[in-house]
């Protein structure tokens, strides 16, 4: 293996791992604005979760929404 081959896949490996800690850094972030205020809950009447915020602000307008569709 010759030095240039040698100097591109050092240069490769270096990218990958930038790539790898600001992925892994962009996730970390990613799930902090879900914190103990967003909780969420099994959707009444549907499969799935809903914001409980979402709902406890408006539980009728939740149901009426529902059964529109």
């Amino acid at each position: 293996m010759s030095y240039d081959e040698k100097r591109d896949t050092s240069f490769f490996e270096i990218a990958m791992a930038v790539i790898g800690v600001v992925g892994a850094i962009a996730s970390l972030f990613s799930g902090m604005g879900s914190g103990p205020d967003m909780k969420t809950m099994k959707a009444p009447g549907k499969d799935g979760r809903i914001f409980r915020k979402a709902f406890e602000s408006d539980p009728k307008g939740y149901f009426q929404n529902l059964r529109k569709k």
